[in-house]
């Protein structure tokens, strides 16, 4: 029984769907999301490894976050028995973002467990990790983990649970998992750009799964609100982006599976939000828009696009008691757009905008990147063209509404990522950044009704570092927990430059058969794993961008583009 004076600081009495379990013999893990618990809860995934876990009637699955900073720094203990790292068999992180690698270095040294996997014995629990951020690189942080789980928890929970009870030594499971587990990544028997192939784990299809808020709490970003899943992945491949390359081809989830977990948020919220990098591209948008409308729910969705906003969407919109609308044109040009595969016009856009206020939805949120392969200034000087002109088709359609709302402006620092068509490049200069930052700052400054949020080029430098760096870089994070990132960069000055600001080399594909493989050049540090799509495909993907050409959209059944339908160990 949890009491007053054993619950966490959040309060745990006011969650709805924790679980709680007690009794000797049970497996502990703790599921450690390496942020705060409001940002951690607020994470779907985090939540259903939560579930999935404690589906196993004999483990018990405890939630642990990094401690607020107003806490005391041994306060590290779980949410659900306030008991210290130390206690559990397992330690089990779960990445969606690597910004968060060095609250993962934070968080096991305040718990007094040594970081580095080679420091620890079989007196200390297991250390492993997964989530997306470890699925596309685990390696900054390989140093740091005794295994890796790499893929979808649902293809992995059950094979990994039964082979760590058969085998309950350390080194024997450690052995075992590397060599029985597909998706198990043992970093210490797997040499640094090693030849043999680990593949991330997906499933076939989601005929048979719901993923939905499980505990709900007033303490996330989204406050009381009920999240589902409809689409996992983005078919439109665009070439900055892991959704539209790492979940290839995307996989939606049965309508009936949607309502069936709406369903769940009766009784608890009338907030229910629709989650998906392609909302608008399932099949069954519309009825389960009205479903939700029809069952008193209020919706909110995580994306539109404009191209794809026709009058009988934008009416269930507003029917579903939508305020913001967030839109994401990523550029401002159309040169630009085609540069990244964005199939969105500036008529598509304004013609969005203009329908979306008509409607009473006046409040905009629009997302743009600069520091793109292949940019120029003048293509940073179109999102401020860009954003003027939507704002004067906002504000004559408000005039008409009499009520004005505010378009507000997120500008992100382009971060190359593995997986993706422009997982070779390197990260703008500090100074070039610096100056297109200035040139949106500047040229929306103490623009009415426009809220501009603009990136720092320091965490656009950790970040590159995090998403492109090799196991050195668990050097680099060590040094920053000890004595800041100023300090990590200047003493890992070399190691950094490399592998933030060097652009690596791009295979040359034109003439190559379908089935040849891709010309060898210097490994990438995640080559080593195997998603099943083709490194051919995304090369080719980068010539197209270079040359300004857009490409199709993933059509969701058997082709030959990317090569990974006709991969058997892809999905499975």
């Amino acid at each position: 029984m949890v009491t007053p004076s054993t619950r966490p600081s959040h309060d745990l009495l006011t969650e709805k769907g924790v679980i709680i379990k007690q009794g000797k013999g049970l497996t502990r893990v703790a599921l450690v999301y390496p942020n705060t618990y409001k940002t951690g809860m607020s994470n779907l995934g985090f939540q259903r490894v939560y579930h999935l876990i404690n589906q196993e009637p004999d483990i018990a699955c405890e939630r642990v976050f990094l401690p607020n900073l107003r806490q005391k720094k041994n306060a590290v203990v779980s949410c659900e028995t306030r008991q210290s790292l130390h206690h559990f068999d397992i330690i089990l992180f779960s990445i969606s973002f690597e910004n968060d690698y060095i609250h993962l270095v934070d968080i096991l040294r305040q718990a007094g467990i040594p970081p580095r996997s080679s420091d620890r014995n079989h007196l200390h629990p297991l250390v492993a990790a997964g989530g997306v951020a470890c699925f596309l690189n685990p390696e900054p942080i390989a140093p740091f983990m005794d295994f890796f789980l790499l893929g979808e928890a649902e293809c992995l929970v059950n094979e990994f649970f039964s082979l760590f009870h058969q085998y309950p030594h350390r080194t024997d499971l450690l052995a075992i998992l590397e060599t029985d587990l597909p998706g198990a990544y043992v970093p210490a028997r797997h040499p640094p750009f090693s030849k043999k192939k680990i593949p991330v784990r997906f499933l076939e299809n989601l005929d048979h799964i719901q993923t939905h808020t499980c505990v709900l709490t007033s303490h996330t970003a989204f406050k009381d609100k009920f999240l589902v899943e409809i689409l996992k992945g983005c078919p439109h491949g665009c070439r900055f982006c892991t959704a539209g390359f790492i979940y290839r081809p995307p996989r939606i989830y049965p309508k009936e599976n949607v309502l069936k977990a709406m369903d769940k948020a009766s009784g608890n919220t009338r907030k229910i939000g629709l989650v998906s990098s392609a909302i608008l591209d399932h099949p069954d948008i519309a009825d389960i828009c009205e479903y939700g409308t029809d069952h008193g729910f209020s919706l909110s969705f995580s994306s539109l696009r404009a191209d794809k906003l026709d009058d009988p969407m934008i009416d269930l919109l507003h029917r579903s008691k939508v305020k913001t609308a967030t839109i994401a044109p990523e550029a401002g040009s159309e040169r630009m757009r085609r540069v990244i595969n964005k199939k969105m016009t500036e008529p598509d856009i304004f013609l969005a905008v203009e329908k979306l206020v008509a409607k009473d939805i006046l409040n905009l949120r629009l997302y743009f990147m600069i520091g793109l392969p292949f940019e120029t200034d003048d293509d940073v000087r179109a999102i401020v063209n860009l954003t003027r002109e939507i704002k004067e088709r906002f504000l004559t359609v408000s005039r008409k509404q009499k009520r004005m709302g505010t378009i507000t402006l997120s500008i992100n620092a382009f971060i190359p990522k593995p997986a993706t068509p422009f997982q070779w490049a390197a990260l703008t200069d500090d100074a070039t950044l610096k100056r297109r930052i200035g040139i949106i700052g500047q040229g929306l400054k103490k623009t009415p009704n426009v809220i501009v949020n603009l990136p720092s080029v320091k965490t656009a430098k950790i970040s590159a570092l995090l998403s492109l760096g090799d196991q050195n870089t668990a050097d680099v994070i060590e040094t920053a927990c000890d004595h800041g990132w100023a300090y990590a960069f200047r003493h890992h000055m070399d190691d950094c430059r490399r592998i933030i600001y060097t652009p690596k080399p791009i295979p040359a594909v034109s003439g190559i058969a379908d089935t040849d493989p891709c010309p060898a050049l210097p490994s990438l540090p995640w080559d080593f794993l195997d998603s099943g799509i083709s490194k051919k495909f995304l090369a080719a993907e980068w010539h197209r961008a270079a040359k300004e050409k857009q490409s199709p959209a993933c059509p969701m059944i058997d082709c030959r583009r990317c090569r990974i339908c006709i991969n058997e160990n892809a999905l499975k």
